[in-house]
C-alpha cells in the first residue's frame, strides 16, 4: 500500500494536508479498497470533529449564560457608572478583555395584526404591499411526465450517472 507523507502546511487556508506517494495509482482491487477506507475515514473524522465542535459551543454558550445571570446586573450598574464618572458622552468602556457599554437597539415594526395592516396598505400605502408569483416545479414536472411536453422556459437537466463514494 502507498505511504504517507507529511505534506507542507497550505499557508493560504492553513490546512495540513497529507500527501499519498506519487508512485500509487489504484490498479486493482486492494488500491481501490485502500482509497475507499481513507475517504471514510476522512468522513468519519469529519463528524467527530462536528460533533466535538458542537458540544463545545453548548458548553461555552451555557457558562457565558450563566456569567450573565451571575454578574450581568452587577457589570450593567457598574458600567453605567464608571460611564456617568468618567466618560461623559462616551457610552463604552474598553478594557483589556474587551469593550462594554450601551448602545441605543434600532426601532423596528412589529406585525400585531397582518390583515388588519394588510387592508391599512391597500387603502393608504399600497407600495407596501408585494405580490408574489412563484413556478410549482413539481406540478411542471408532472406536466412534462404525463404529456412529454417541454413549456416554453423550462429544460430537464439530470438523469445522468454519477459516480458516488459511501
Amino acid at each position: 500500500m502507498p505511504t504517507e507523507t507529511d505534506g507542507d502546511s497550505n499557508e493560504a487556508t492553513g490546512i495540513v494536508t497529507r500527501e499519498v506517494d506519487d508512485t500509487f495509482h489504484v490498479h486493482d482491487q486492494s488500491g481501490a479498497n485502500w482509497v475507499l477506507k481513507k475517504i471514510i475515514a476522512e468522513r468519519e473524522y469529519r463528524k467527530r470533529c462536528a460533533a466535538w465542535f458542537e458540544a463545545e459551543t453548548l458548553r461555552s454558550e451555557r457558562r457565558e449564560q450563566f456569567l450573565m445571570r451571575r454578574f450581568g446586573a452587577e457589570l450593567e450598574e457598574w458600567t453605567r457608572q464608571q460611564i456617568a464618572k468618567q466618560y461623559g458622552k462616551r457610552r463604552s468602556i474598553h478594557l483589556p478583555a474587551g469593550v462594554i457599554g450601551f448602545r441605543t437597539a434600532p426601532s423596528k415594526l412589529i406585525v400585531a395584526d397582518e390583515p388588519k395592516l394588510i387592508a391599512w396598505c391597500r387603502q393608504y400605502l399600497p407600495g407596501a404591499l408585494k405580490v408574489v408569483e412563484r413556478i410549482l416545479k413539481s406540478e411542471v414536472q408532472s406536466y412534462i411526465k404525463s404529456t412529454g411536453e417541454i413549456p416554453a422556459g423550462a429544460e430537464v437537466a439530470g438523469g445522468e450517472q454519477k459516480f458516488y463514494v459511501k
